[in-house]
């Protein structure tokens, strides 16, 4: 690996142009330099070094969920380390957005989080723009399956891991989320098993399709529901994940119905708009009675934003590919501009 050099700012490394684009491994980083590259690539969302990292920790991360932890083995040792430190840093640049200070019931607090839920830019993404004027065309729905089927086929696991540190009275209202996940008893009708006719007839998922953004979004889930401290944050993310689908996935179905396709294959989408709101409803109903003080609320809160902004950067990478495929000169200056550049396209 190439030897960079750096200068200290205010205790940390500060890194130059030409060693934020040197290629390293970053697995095998020790604590100090890992620490330095995670400001970098936070500082830059959506750089090359953010991207990095977020391909990294997938990886990690599907490690963990195909082989396990690897206690009291190098991996695992090396692989904790790497995920808390740059846990750690990523905190330092989430939204410090607080709960508003009249908010002193949880239920109050529900019917606030709900209207924030609802007016998420995730459920306004100009990326269904084009799903709403019909101007995707094949390939372009494959390559937005694509990317969508890497959170999808995992999002069971997540419940079921999330579960485990949630009070007993509790745990029923995601037993019943994994109930209907699995096809309410039918196994041929589980979601993903519902996903991959749709999946295989826009010509099949391909491992080079898969966007940072999208890393991301599972990196969040693992995060929130697997290694975060304590159950409200994870609350939080999922409730306002499920609360949402809804919103997102009736553009999708109704360009799929629009462009021909069966109800066969549209099926897994016509499930979703169906059951998700009850989830998303049934999961913060469920934990209602953990959710006690404005401490409690706050996690809640910085959980539902943490997660609906990682799926809005999953859309932001979509439409970003789309884009430059399209025109491969094409570049957003600032990956938080994005939303206002798919209007120098035509949407036909």
């Amino acid at each position: 690996m190439q030897t960079l050099t750096t200068t200290k700012t205010s205790g940390i490394h500060a890194l130059n142009d030409v060693e934020m684009q040197t290629p390293v491994k970053l697995s095998a980083l020790d604590g100090d330099w890992l620490e330095d590259f995670a400001h970098g690539a936070f500082q830059n969302k959506g750089g090359e070094l953010w991207n990095a990292i977020q391909f990294m920790l997938y990886d990690l991360n599907l490690k963990v969920i195909s082989s396990g932890f690897g206690l009291d083995s190098a991996r695992g040792e090396k692989d904790w380390m790497l995920r808390n430190t740059i846990e750690r840093v990523e905190q330092m640049y989430l939204s410090k957005e607080m709960v508003p200070a009249d908010l002193t019931t949880a239920d109050d607090f529900l019917v606030w989080l709900k209207r924030r839920i609802a007016g998420h830019r995730v459920n306004h993404h100009p990326l269904f723009d084009y799903f709403d004027a019909d101007s995707l065309s094949s390939e372009e729905l494959r390559y937005f399956l694509s990317n969508y089927r890497v959170n999808m086929q995992r999002f069971h696991l997540h419940v079921a891991a999330y579960s485990l540190i949630v009070p007993f009275e509790m745990r029923q209202e995601l037993y019943n989320n994994l109930h209907d996940e699995f096809g309410q008893g039918n196994f041929a009708k589980a979601h993903p098993n519902l996903f991959e006719p749709l999946m295989n007839h826009f010509g099949g998922a391909r491992q080079e399709d898969i966007n940072p953004e999208t890393c991301h979004l599972l990196n969040t889930k693992i995060n929130l529901c697997w290694f975060a401290d304590g159950l409200h944050y994870g609350l939080g993310g999922m409730g306002a994940l499920e609360l949402s689908i809804p919103a997102q996935q009736r553009h999708i179905l109704a360009h799929l119905r629009r462009i021909g396709l069966s109800e066969q294959l549209v099926e897994f989408f016509v499930v979703h708009c169906e059951c998700d709101e009850d989830h998303g409803d049934g999961w913060f109903a469920a934990g209602l009675p953990y959710m006690v003080d404005r401490e409690d609320f706050q996690r809640v809160f910085s959980g539902a934003m943490r997660m609906l902004d990682a799926r809005a950067g999953v859309y932001d990478g979509i439409l970003a590919g789309s884009l430059r495929r399209r025109n491969p000169h094409w570049s957003p200056r600032k990956s938080s501009q994005l939303v206002s550049y798919h209007n120098y396209f035509e949407l036909t």
